[in-house]
């Protein structure tokens, strides 16, 4: 038999965290975090600021200033700056939209998380707050699996993001959570939510909504623009854009097939609606994603490299 040739093996890929994150403390003069280098177009921030004062600007305008211990949850803008005070200690993540996506694929609680992370929360910690240690705990998890990436370091923490946005989100004020009075708007609206997440796939209008929750349109369209600040078919037009960022990003499915998933008459209709409201055609954004992924390995993360 001929001589086979073999080829060398390929080097392990070298474990990659889908955040950036650092430890932060500032000495003896105010230390100003912007906004690192990631691929995608939105980007969020969240942060623990255990000690210390800081203050969030967007431009030259002072948004909220921030006292210590708390935790932050912060979509981010260009412009944007956080301020942090002399002695002022803690720990902040950089995360882009496609990682935020992953946390939040087939969850059943997507749509109420969705809802929650395009707008600043934050949760005051302490000895008033039983869920301080789980958020400290989650907050330096992730840190180490950046610093120190192993074998399914990504799943780790996307993991501990996913415990962090559910700890948030319990700590809304009240009405959001179980013990809200069957009936009150703010009940409505978690069960709207859930409604969503059922059967966004299938198309329903509006009315239909309404019907199952035994509301009529206008007020179902009053309680989503309380809640949420957007009417009931924004909402349900972001979830729905939602799935299709998943497919498009994780999925060998073609158009036509993401298309037909999510209840699309075809790929032509997908398109129009995607574009619509990413501003961009799907075979873009899967191309986009695709190039900032090489750009990403060829860089090997470097988590060093904070600006």
């Amino acid at each position: 038999m001929p001589d086979r040739k073999r080829l060398p093996p390929s080097p392990a890929p070298r474990p990659e965290a889908p955040v950036r994150a650092e430890r932060f403390r500032a000495a003896l003069q105010t230390r100003v975090l912007g906004r690192a280098g990631l691929g995608d177009a939105e980007n969020f921030r969240a942060l623990i600021l255990e000690k210390g004062e800081a203050a969030l600007r967007d431009g030259d305008e002072l948004v909220l200033p921030l006292s210590g211990p708390v935790m932050g949850w912060i979509p981010w803008r260009d412009g944007m700056r956080l301020e942090l005070g002399a002695g002022a200690q803690g720990t902040h993540l950089l995360l882009g939209a496609s990682t935020l996506d992953r946390v939040l694929q087939r969850r059943a609680e997507a749509s109420q998380l969705r809802f929650m992370v395009e707008r600043s929360s934050f949760m005051r910690l302490g000895a008033g707050n039983s869920a301080s240690d789980a958020v400290a705990a989650c907050f330096t998890g992730i840190l180490a699996e950046t610093l120190r990436p192993g074998p399914m370091s990504a799943a780790v923490v996307e993991s501990l993001l996913h415990i962090l946005l559910v700890h948030l989100h319990r700590n809304l004020p009240a009405g959001h959570g179980a013990g809200a009075q069957p009936g009150a708007p703010k009940t409505l609206s978690s069960q709207f939510t859930a409604l969503v997440e059922s059967h966004f796939r299938k198309h329903w209008t509006v009315a239909r909504y309404a019907g199952e929750l035994g509301i009529s349109r206008d007020r179902l369209n009053d309680i989503c623009l309380r809640a949420y600040g957007r009417p009931p078919a924004r909402l349900i037009r972001e979830r729905q854009l939602l799935e299709a960022r998943i497919y498009l990003a994780s999925s060998p499915l073609s158009l036509g097939q993401v298309a037909g998933v999510l209840g699309f008459a075809g790929a032509a209709q997908f398109s129009r609606f995607f574009k619509s409201l990413q501003g961009q055609s799907p075979a873009r954004y899967r191309l986009d994603l695709r190039r900032f992924s090489q750009v990403d390995a060829s860089s090997q993360n470097a988590l060093h490299a904070w600006p």
